[in-house]
């Protein structure tokens, strides 16, 4: 009988952000007779913007019901800090030596830097490392994303394979000279694709909680109200758009520390009435069904999971051409690209989309075909749990 080769996950925050949410689909997805997953994470602060120390508590009370261990280490936080970050190493470091697990798949960039080395310390015969995006452009200044940048080459060399969410992201790396072809793949985020597919079967259907007026075109968004979502440009491209559609409304849906600027900001513009930030949301496919349009405004985005759901559900999408977002979306076939913190070419490609209808909807339809079983959780699970095993050749 073959025992079950241990699995610890590591990441920074276990809270509703896109890679927690590809962190906990993963575990709760292993096949338990093969993989046994335990997992490390840091403790979020109490109000952070993707639900912080609440969601964070509801995500390990699931790992508690689905009997998978998990440990949380306080001095594992995101942001810089020598003596945090040295204490974190240290604890990570006694925690493999007490776990001393067969592969350690470490997750975003915090985790990933820290996580790596105390593998790499106590022995772990095999590393894995999910970007889950990445940090060399759009969140900081250009020295530290240089520090970023060599720090991240370095640990590829400890890296036995690199996971990327879009075959852009992995070029991306490569083009940075931060790991080797040969030992990168790509896996999609997984989403639940049938709830998405099935969202919008009645058509728009717009949720009292939008506080729209019935006659409303809804421009949507989903994601985090921070500076790297990019909101700002879309606040500001809708307030272009309003003279000539008196109609229009924006719906955002997410929490953050942008959510008072925005509102000042679209006081300002005079459209107060017009932006409805909703804040965040469980039944996003409910949201999906009262939207017109899609947008997502990001600086940088590894794949933009809420924007596959959008897809999914079959509406007409724009997006920024940053990160992974143009190997999902082909300009003006199945979405439209434009260039990320241009709040005057996003008005443009809104006013396409606005101003043909049956256009509009042809975009949403080649959308939802172009995401297909592979975007699911099923297959992004066996196609992770297909590295361990490839990465496992050659070590008894």
């Amino acid at each position: 009988m073959m025992v079950a080769r241990k699995v610890v996950h590591i990441i920074t925050r276990l809270d509703q952000g896109g890679s927690a949410r590809n962190t906990m689909l993963t575990v709760l997805g292993h096949d338990r007779t093969q993989f046994e997953p335990v997992v490390v994470t840091g403790q979020a602060d109490m109000w952070n913007a993707q639900g912080g120390l609440t969601a964070t508590i509801e995500n390990l009370m699931i790992l508690e019901k689905e009997s998978i261990r998990y440990h949380m280490i306080p001095s594992l936080v995101r942001q810089i800090s020598p003596k945090a970050d040295l204490t974190a190493l240290w604890k990570l470091i006694v925690l493999l030596r007490q776990e001393q697990p067969y592969i350690v798949h470490t997750h975003t960039s915090k985790a990933g830097v820290l996580g790596r080395l105390a593998a790499r310390i106590t022995g772990v015969p095999k590393i894995v490392h999910t970007p889950h995006g990445h940090v060399f452009y759009g969140h900081f200044g250009s020295i530290s994303s240089w520090i970023f940048l060599q720090i991240e080459r370095a640990l590829a060399w400890i890296t036995d394979e690199l996971i990327a969410l879009t075959s852009a992201e992995k070029t991306e790396h490569l083009e940075r000279a931060i790991g080797y072809a040969d030992r990168f793949a790509v896996i999609p985020s997984g989403i639940d694709i049938d709830r998405f597919k099935q969202a919008r079967t009645a058509g728009k259907v717009m949720p009292d909680w939008f506080n729209c007026p019935a006659d409303a075109t809804v421009i949507g968004s989903v994601g985090w109200l921070t500076e790297i979502k990019g909101h700002r440009f879309l606040v500001d491209a809708v307030a272009q758009l309003k003279p000539e559609h008196p109609h229009l409304h924006l719906v955002v849906l997410g929490s953050g520390d942008q959510h008072e600027e925005l509102l000042r900001q679209a006081s300002k513009a005079g459209i107060s009435q017009t932006v409805h930030l909703v804040g965040r949301r469980d039944d996003v496919e409910i949201a999906l069904a009262g939207m017109d349009c899609f947008v997502l405004p990001s600086l940088n985005e590894g794949m933009g999971r809420a924007l596959v759901e959008a897809m999914a559900a079959g509406l007409p999408v724009i997006a920024g051409r940053v990160g992974g977002v143009p190997a999902l979306i082909e300009d003006e076939k199945n979405g439209l690209l434009v260039p990320a913190g241009d709040s005057l070419a996003l008005a443009a490609a809104l006013r396409r989309i606005l101003s043909d209808p049956i256009w509009a909807r042809s975009l949403g339809q080649n959308a939802m075909q172009s995401i297909g079983t592979g975007y699911g959780v099923p297959a992004m699970v066996r196609a992770i749990e297909s590295i361990y095993r490839e990465v496992a050749v050659g070590h008894a």
